[in-house]
């Protein structure tokens, strides 16, 4: 039976991967996640890879917009403004050298290529355990074990899934329970939506929830003409505490975190059924079949997958140091 458990209160888009985006009062959503989101990505070419907020993160005081609305399979150009008060759009001839002047490394734009262009996604060598303490700025490996196995090996080898530039799943889905609840348990700490880069942002409908996306996981929601599956909770990076336009650096807001969800903030979604979804739009909640059981085994089964996949990237690394 399905529970209303909020509204869209707002949808996000990121033109540029890593970038800021803005919001949008409609989203035609696909298999693949929200149309034009992230339909463009910066590679670094000294390390001769996609590059992301985790290694550059001036690219978060950077603001993109789309010259024109996006269309199915065609990206249109992308207008870059950056914190010097420089602008520079994807269609100028100089437009790599500027962001590289920027960014102080070389590095392009790129609109979004392929899966048959795997090589361009390919990373120069594969993330194993260090690379990922590295990227979580923590001396321990993250609890991974909502990520299914099959990502968990595409994101070893790739810097994104093939074929698109977010950074595991199509959908990010984050509620105000959770951030309310954050507030509350450190009132100096700066939590907003836009520090954890959501797709869809829900208001949720009974305040009394604390962290209500994390009880919809293995569910579904219905909201508007689409169907999404709840896949994972979202393991967070650096990214979240960096300054953005508008709010400085905050590294409060990771200490909070790890002491209270262990760094997880928000879930990973996909798509069941494309369609159109917009702001005001009732969110309902599909339990999975056998949740209780479900649940019971998921936590488990969890606690081995966490330990096999962090020796699984402890492997990586002694094979990369040739131990």
């Amino acid at each position: 039976m399905s529970q209303v458990v909020g509204t869209v209160k707002e949808l996000w888009r990121y033109p540029v991967k890593s970038m800021v985006g803005g919001t949008v009062n409609e989203a035609h959503i696909d298999k693949l996640g929200m149309l034009g989101d992230r339909g463009w990505a910066l590679r670094d070419e000294v390390a001769g890879e996609l590059t992301s907020v985790r290694k550059m993160p001036k690219l978060l005081l950077c603001e993109a917009v789309y010259d024109t609305e996006p269309e199915e399979k065609k990206v249109p150009d992308v207008s870059i403004s950056l914190p010097n008060g420089i602008k520079v759009n994807s269609a100028d001839e100089d437009v790599n050298q500027i962001l590289s002047d920027y960014l102080n490394k070389k590095v392009t734009l790129w609109p979004l290529q392929p899966r048959s262009n795997w090589r361009h996604y390919r990373m120069k060598e594969m993330s194993g355990a260090e690379a990922m303490k590295k990227q979580f700025a923590s001396k321990e490996l993250p609890d991974m074990s909502s990520v299914s196995w099959k990502k968990m090996l595409e994101l070893s080898i790739f810097s994104t899934p093939l074929g698109r530039y977010y950074d595991c799943y199509p959908l990010h889905i984050l509620t105000s329970n959770s951030l309310k609840n954050l507030s509350e348990i450190e009132p100096d700490a700066h939590f907003c939506q836009q520090r954890f880069r959501p797709n869809i942002f829900i208001e949720s409908a009974d305040e009394k929830a604390q962290f209500d996306e994390f009880l919809w996981l293995n569910g579904q929601l219905k909201i508007g003409e689409t169907i999404i599956k709840c896949e994972s909770r979202t393991v967070r990076c650096l990214m979240p505490a960096q300054p953005q336009p508008g709010f400085n650096k905050d590294s409060k807001v990771l200490r909070t975190l790890e002491k209270t969800t262990g760094r997880h903030l928000g879930i990973n979604a996909s798509v069941i059924k494309v369609g159109k979804i917009q702001v005001g739009d009732i969110v309902e909640w599909i339990p999975a079949k056998d949740s209780k059981l479900r649940d019971t085994l998921h936590s488990v089964s969890g606690k081995l997958k966490t330990r096999l996949i962090h020796a699984s990237l402890h492997a990586l690394d002694k094979a990369a140091s040739g131990k």
